[in-house]
């Protein structure tokens, strides 16, 4: 665990840290995301009604659980404005065998719903004072390695027993030095006068108030000290028992659907799972390139340069509406198609893929973006369309896709871009 006295960093190594609690954020969305997706549902082979009913409760709370932790990306990012550095919203792909975000030394990792990916889960968000938890964590922290053929390491570099525990060594250095924010910084912000944010975000501007958006982001997740409330850690507490309850009396249930864990569709990208089916590669490189596009359309947001006032609200309408009417529905739709002959019956997934290593060089432009999601559009259509190895429900999925997101492409306005007669 790490022995530096809080007040005491300086602000590089608050930036620092600043940085790991993104990626954290981030990496833990896009998990939970992923296990949203290979939820079972009405239709399929042994879900009944109530069955159905309850693997669609656990599809919002995820779904709810991963908005928020949007939310706190957004919250961390607008704090190193606030200290004068620039966004980070980048991250490795999958697997993540070393953490450096705890003590127990967690994999991040891309895997079905299951128990043993809800009690993950649930170790991620433990709070920081001992209990019962620590030697339930250090043992599925043990599990989730030895499922990845993995031997434990020691953590690479700034071990924090909990993601609290980060957390309040930002805040002690932030409030030990309220000079380094900056008010001017305000307008580069992203607030909820952009994106509606509940709770509401408003610039920040003070130390104090980065302190209590901070204080914020540990009460939503690992609810410290009581963690019996609407935390994340009492969410994920809650569907544990409620699995394990399952186990017991309805053993035959298998409420995830059998994807490959850690799916990759980029063949430099070695430490997954390739998917090798070639119609479901291109589905898969589709998603990949519009998860990318989200990604840079939330870099140009936080870093307003030269946009009108219209072409940054409309920018934060069409980042607000991707995950919904984009990317939601076709990692939903990649949990159905076959991984390739490799993998008998086992299905692909979203990869959530980024390239490696971070791209230099300016965002994107506005244009440069609505014109990218325009070419996605055309691609989701043609795959929908023509005779791609697809079978006819995945053809007129993506083609539902390709509808939605040509709808999101007048939210660009202003705009050059041209849309087709």
């Amino acid at each position: 665990m790490a022995t530096t006295e809080p007040a005491l960093l300086d602000k590089p190594t608050t930036i620092n840290m600043l940085h790991d609690a993104c990626e954290l954020e981030h990496m833990l969305c896009v998990q939970y995301l992923y296990a949203a997706a290979t939820l079972s549902h009405g239709g399929d082979p042994g879900v009944t009604t109530v069955r159905a009913a309850l693997t669609e409760q656990w599809s919002q709370q995820l779904s709810r659980i991963a908005v928020q932790e949007m939310y706190h990306l957004t919250l961390a990012n607008n704090i190193l404005i606030a200290l004068g550095a620039a966004p980070y919203l980048w991250r490795p792909n999958f697997p993540q065998p070393a953490s450096r975000y705890s003590d127990i030394n967690l994999p991040s990792t891309l895997t079905p719903f299951s128990q043993e990916t809800v009690s993950r889960f649930l170790c991620w968000e433990k709070p920081e004072p001992d209990g019962w938890w620590d030697d339930f964590c250090a043992e599925c922290g043990r599990q989730a390695h030895t499922r990845l053929n993995l031997a434990m390491t020691a953590s690479e570099e700034r071990p924090y027993g909990s993601i609290a525990e980060l957390y309040d060594q930002i805040k002690a250095a932030i409030l030990g030095h309220p000079e380094w924010i900056d008010p001017a910084s305000a307008a580069r912000q992203v607030t909820s006068a952009l994106i509606p944010l509940t709770p509401t975000l408003t610039p920040i501007t003070t130390a104090e108030q980065a302190a209590r958006y901070i204080d914020i982001i540990v009460l939503e997740g690992e609810g410290a000290p009581d963690w019996q409330s609407d935390s994340h850690f009492a969410y994920f507490h809650q569907i544990a028992d409620q699995l394990d309850g399952l186990k017991q009396t309805q053993p035959d249930f298998a409420p995830g659907w059998p994807t490959v864990e850690n799916p990759v569709y980029d063949p430099a990208n070695t430490g997954g799972t390739l998917i090798t089916d070639p119609a479901v590669r291109a589905v898969g490189v589709t998603f990949n390139e519009l998860y990318l596009l989200f990604v840079e359309m939330l870099v140009r947001l936080f870093t307003p340069d030269g946009q009108s006032t219209g072409q940054r609200q409309g920018l934060a309408r069409v980042v607000t509406a991707l995950m919904p009417l984009g990317i939601k529905p076709l990692a939903a739709l990649l949990t159905r198609l076959p991984a390739g002959a490799e993998h008998p019956g086992r299905y692909a997934g979203p990869a959530f893929e980024l390239p490696q290593p971070q791209p230099t060089g300016p965002p994107a432009t506005v244009d440069e973006l609505a014109g990218r999601l325009l070419a996605l559009a055309g691609r989701c259509r043609v795959l929908g369309l023509t005779d791609s190895g697809l079978d006819a429900g995945t053809q007129d999925a993506l083609a539902t896709i390709a509808a939605r997101l040509e709808t999101l492409v007048p939210l660009f306005t202003p705009s050059t871009v041209e849309l087709p007669a």
